[in-house]
Parts: structure tokens; C-alpha cells; sequence
């Protein structure tokens, strides 16, 4: 069985969580936040998570993660059929991640645990997800999922980013920047249809529920 380590606050997690559970994988969550502790590295060498372990091997990084399950379990697939589909699936995902989420993460740790902000960080990654957000735009191919027919990992880096910082946003900054995304509560209708996320978000917000009222005990 595959042992995932991590916790249902981090949207990487969610995003292993949501593939596992899509391909019909039998796995075992143990709850692990990051740390730099010998026995974290030797697993997560940069003591992040999340990470899995499969038959007593560790693997960590999530887009890694997510294409060793594309070998282990390719007839479940979470890329498209053609080769011009998967870059078009892999494109939107780094692109959700590296320019959307990244640009938010200051933001979203400083939301969660209180985490220090530079002078200025809020408006600089305003500005940064906003122009990813419009980046990310012009790759999609509603039909219905974001690459077109085929739900596909870019719909689960989706699924993943942008409700979190929905909730973060509206709630630190005041307005959604989320907001802009192409027919986003539509989509995010369809992607709440799916029982991969439906439990994930579901279970995250559970997660979050039960940390906020540690923090105010």
C-alpha cells in the first residue's frame, strides 16, 4: 500500500490525494508537516511535504509523484490521449503552479500561521497572480475540463489552487483573486462533481476547521 505524507492544508497534498484517489489506488494518509529532521530528510530531502512511500521506497515532489502514478497506473490515465494533449495538460499545470500558487504562498503561510510579509509582498503578489491567472487563461480548452474532453492533472492543479486562495484572498486581501479565471464557478461545479474532490475539499476544510480552533485555544 502507498503510505502519502503530509496534511490536507497544503494544496501539493491534495493534489497527490485527488490523483490517488482518481486512479482507484489504495493508500494510507499519515499526517507530517515539513521539517528538517534526519529522519524527514532521509525520506524528503528537502523536508517537504508531501512525499510517499511505496514498498518501502520515498519518493517526494508532487509532479514527481504524479507521473511515476502515470507509470505505475497508466489505465487510469490523468493525462490526454495525444502527445500534443499531455504538454497541453503539463503546460497548464507547471503554469498554475509556478505562477499562480508561487506568487501566493507568502500570502497564504502568512494566512495560516502568521508568517512574516516583506514590506509591499501583498501588492507584489497581487499583481503576480493576477498576470498568472491571465497566463494560465489562454491555455484553456473548456470541453468540459480545462485541456478539453479529458479530466486531466491540470484539473486537479486547479482543483487544488484556486479555491485555496479563494478563501485566503477574500479573507486577507479583501477581494478574490480567483476571481478573473475563465468561467471559474462553473468549472469549479464541475470539478466539485468529481468524489475525488468532493472528498478532498471536504476533508481539507475539516483540516482547517480543527487548526483555527488549536489556534485560538
Amino acid at each position: 500500500m502507498i503510505k502519502l505524507y503530509g496534511a490536507a492544508l497544503s494544496p501539493y497534498y491534495n493534489k497527490v490525494k485527488i490523483a490517488l484517489l482518481e486512479k482507484g489506488v489504495n493508500f494510507q494518509e499519515i499526517l507530517t508537516g515539513p521539517s528538517q529532521q534526519e529522519e524527514m530528510l532521509a525520506k524528503s530531502p528537502m523536508g517537504k511535504i508531501p512525499f510517499v512511500e511505496v514498498g518501502g521506497h520515498a519518493m517526494a515532489e508532487s509532479a514527481v509523484i504524479l507521473e511515476w502514478l502515470e507509470d505505475a497506473y497508466p489505465t487510469a490515465s490523468l493525462l490526454p490521449p495525444t502527445p500534443n494533449g499531455r504538454a497541453h495538460a503539463r503546460q497548464l499545470s507547471a503554469m498554475l503552479d509556478l505562477y499562480v500558487l508561487m506568487p501566493a504562498l507568502p500570502l497564504y503561510r502568512h494566512w495560516l500561521f502568521g508568517s512574516p510579509l516583506e514590506a509591499g509582498a501583498i501588492e507584489a503578489a497581487r499583481q503576480q497572480i493576477a498576470r498568472g491567472v491571465a497566463a494560465c487563461a489562454q491555455l484553456l480548452d473548456y470541453g468540459p475540463w480545462a485541456c478539453g474532453e479529458d479530466f486531466s492533472s491540470a484539473d486537479i492543479g486547479a482543483a487544488c489552487i484556486l479555491p485555496a486562495l479563494s478563501q485566503m484572498s477574500k479573507a486577507l486581501l479583501g477581494e478574490d483573486v480567483t476571481a478573473a479565471f475563465p468561467e471559474r464557478d462553473a468549472y469549479l461545479q464541475r470539478l466539485a462533481a468529481r468524489k475525488s474532490v468532493s472528498r478532498t475539499w471536504s476533508e481539507r476544510e475539516a483540516a482547517l476547521t480543527a487548526f483555527r480552533a488549536r489556534q485560538q485555544q
